[in-house]
């Protein structure tokens, strides 16, 4: 029927007579346009413009519509931080008369009051003067009633038994579509029912979860009354019984194990308050399966090899013969006795493709509960004359946000660097112990600490406080503000610091958090040493690229830049051999883009991307790399090479260790010297202009 070359067809829908499929694809401007194939003619025609995003279409029961959605509806959000704009809410559900006769769902409504027929049996003043002076045959006109009444039955189940026949006039199909009078939201689930049009809206998603504010829910728009109704709260997914009558429904919540989720089905139809979570709740307690874990393996192992086969970014995978591999590996399978036997063979299978982003893992492994362990944010110490436990270094965090919480720096604590940590919840600490047997299951949990101030009891005092479940934040923190001042005293508070730890939202969040309010420093070291990667590089360097054009100026303010938010200085980054994936991009693009020298160490050669985690039957999962970078003299970059800086410098084990840098301390020579051989200054304001010529007279 046809095939897409952007991305697959996932997409698509009979006609209620199965002489019409409609699906959507991609085009080259990556827009998917909707098509209708028509089986007679063997042929597909687009029915909406590749002027708009439009997908997911679906057919009316009567087969007199189609419905799809698109993306028409632009509100642009300007941010608070850059002069910057998203469309968060786009979408609506729009539909098209099939037939060109077929008059719209929405057609304009006359607003002439109708006048009621007379009920049997109650007629007017003259009706029943009439009626006296008839003669009588009460039996005889029931007889009638009765008669027509059967009727209109008949005639009613003759129509619902008629096969629906789809009659669909291409020309002008897509000046026929209108959008449901509803609200532009972003809709997760959508589907068609006799007289209602169902779809689910969630709230807007953020990189890190979505903006609080707004539910979820299933929406049913009635098509009679024109009105949006909705049927059940905090539900994102839902699908048709095939008659419309039913709705069964998924909701996800937190669970102390992970994500728990509930499922139900209740009638579709909305009717006075909308239904919650919860109701007609289905119980898959009793739900028991038999599996035959050989088998499943054996599955698993073949749809692991099917789906690098398929997906793989090049057909001839990397050279090695992978049907031969396949047999190779196969051979292990009667050897498999558990998931993890099964997991090291699948890791060894794609690995022979000697390529990144080939990963395996999850799967039926038996079910362990971990133990938390609460955490102060400190580094502790032996004093090896008392015994005691001394608190060498609290780790200080951002109070007001709860992701960078430092137990002992909250207000009233008052807990010092150099205190002795006695007892916890009265329970003394005393070496060798290991002070974290003692906050076994008290993360976030309110523990009373004893401390002093002096390696004894005399004098002690005690304070209550809540262990956080996680120190990394809180020291990587503190790597960012060391290596700042450590930047800024070099420097004169001329240059400024910026880490990105990978190229997700925690990324792109410390770009947004740390560029912009040293946006006017002089010079500018990016650090993406460690960089776990991501997608999100494009994005950083749309600011870090911006040229100044020019400055306004105001009377009563100083000079601002043109566009507002530009770096007018130098820049140098630092990377090294574990900034991977997104992270050997961003190595990559800077010295590309020539914003400065890349200083540091060869990145870590992984650039061939995936799309998420493909689900296998145990519940396991592996990746398959689908694309792979070339430049544009058509090579192939990064992939198992890495990036090379314009100047390496190495950090050896013994340096780290003793608190030295030499990367940082030549990235900070390096833009100095940018700085004085090439200085960047923002223009002043040129003087008043004088005055303007006076006219005759």
């Amino acid at each position: 029927i046809d095939h897409a070359e952007y991305g697959e067809i996932t997409n698509y829908a009979w006609s209620p007579d199965s002489k019409w499929l409609a699906y959507d694809k991609n085009d080259e401007n990556n827009y998917s346009v909707v098509y209708l194939y028509s089986v007679s003619d063997r042929k597909a025609s687009a029915i909406t413009s590749s002027m708009t995003n439009s997908f997911d279409a679906q057919f009316d029961p009567e087969g007199k519509y189609l419905y799809y959605l698109s993306d028409r509806d632009f509100n642009e959000v300007l941010g608070n931080v850059d002069f910057e704009f998203a469309n968060p809410k786009t979408t609506r559900v729009y539909v098209v008369t099939l037939s060109k006769d077929e008059p719209s769902p929405f057609k304009a409504q006359s607003d002439e009051t109708e006048i009621k027929k007379a009920e049997p049996g109650k007629m007017g003043a003259e009706e029943n003067a009439a009626a006296e002076a008839k003669p009588k045959s009460g039996a005889k006109k029931k007889e009638e009633d009765k008669s027509a009444a059967d009727q209109d039955k008949d005639k009613e189940k003759k129509e619902k038994e008629k096969p629906v026949e789809v009659k669909v006039d291409l020309e002008g199909i897509q000046d026929r579509a209108v959008a449901l009078p509803t609200d532009p939201a972003v809709i997760r689930a959508f589907a068609a029912a006799k007289g209602f049009v169902y779809y689910s809206t969630a709230p807007i998603q953020g990189l890190a979860g979505p903006i609080p504010g707004e539910d979820s829910a299933v929406h049913a728009f009635d098509l009679k009354e024109r009105k949006e109704k909705t049927v059940i709260g905090d539900v994102q997914r839902f699908a048709l019984s095939f008659d419309g009558s039913k709705l069964l429904y998924e909701s996800e919540g937190a669970g102390r194990g992970g994500a728990v989720h509930t499922y139900g089905i209740i009638d579709a139809k909305p009717t006075g308050e909308p239904k919650k979570v919860g109701d007609g709740a289905l119980s898959l307690n009793g739900m028991r399966a038999e599996i035959d874990p050989p088998q499943e393996w054996k599955n698993v192992f073949n749809e692991v090899w099917r789906q690098e086969r398929d997906y793989f970014y090049e057909a001839s995978m990397n050279g090695v013969d992978w049907e031969k591999l396949r047999d190779k590996y196969a051979q292990l399978l009667p050897y498999v006795s558990d998931r993890y036997s099964l997991t090291y063979v699948l890791g060894e299978l794609i690995g022979e493709l000697s390529n990144s982003h080939t990963y395996v893992g999850g799967g039926d492994y038996p079910d362990l509960h971990p133990v938390n362990v609460g955490l102060l944010g400190v580094d502790y110490e032996l004093d090896a004359a008392s015994g005691m436990y001394r608190i060498k270094k609290i780790y200080s965090g951002e109070n007001w946000n709860p992701e960078l919480r430092s137990p002992l720096t909250e207000p009233g604590i008052n807990v010092k660097e150099g205190d002795y940590l006695l007892a916890v919840n009265g329970r003394t600490l005393r070496g060798p112990q290991n002070p974290h047997e003692l906050f076994v299951n008290t993360a976030n949990e309110t523990v009373t600490l004893t401390v002093n101030s002096k390696a004894a009891e005399d004098g002690s005092r005690t304070v209550q406080v809540k262990p956080i479940n996680d120190e990394f934040s809180l020291r990587e923190l503190n790597m960012i503000m060391t290596n700042r001042k450590k930047v800024d005293a070099a420097s004169g508070g001329k240059v400024g610091y910026i880490y990105l730890p990978d190229m997700g939202a925690p990324g792109l969040n410390e770009f947004v958090k740390q560029y912009f309010p040293q946006i006017r420093k002089q010079g500018l070291i990016i650090d993406v040493r460690y960089n776990g990667g991501g997608f999100v590089d494009e994005l950083i360097f749309e600011r870090l690229r911006r040229i100044l054009a020019g400055m306004d100026s105001a009377r009563n303010w100083q000079s601002a830049t043109v566009p507002p938010n530009v770096f007018n200085g130098s820049m140098v980054c630092i990377t090294n051999h574990y900034a991977a994936s997104d992270g050997d991009l961003f190595s990559y693009a800077f010295k590309y883009y020539k914003l400065g020298p890349l200083i540091g160490e060869r990145t870590w050669g992984g650039v061939r991307g995936i799309r998420g985690n493909f689900p296998l039957l145990d519940g396991g999962y592996i990746t398959r790399p689908e694309f792979s970078r070339y430049d544009l003299n058509r090579k192939w970059i990064i992939e198992n090479h890495g990036v090379q800086p314009d100047i390496v410098v190495e950090n050896r084990p013994e340096q780290v260790v003793s608190g030295k840098d030499p990367q940082l301390d030549r990235a900070v020579q390096e833009v100095l010297k940018m700085m004085q051989e090439n200085p960047k200054k923002l223009a002043p304001r040129p003087p008043d202009l004088p005055p303007y010529p006076s006219g005759p007279g």
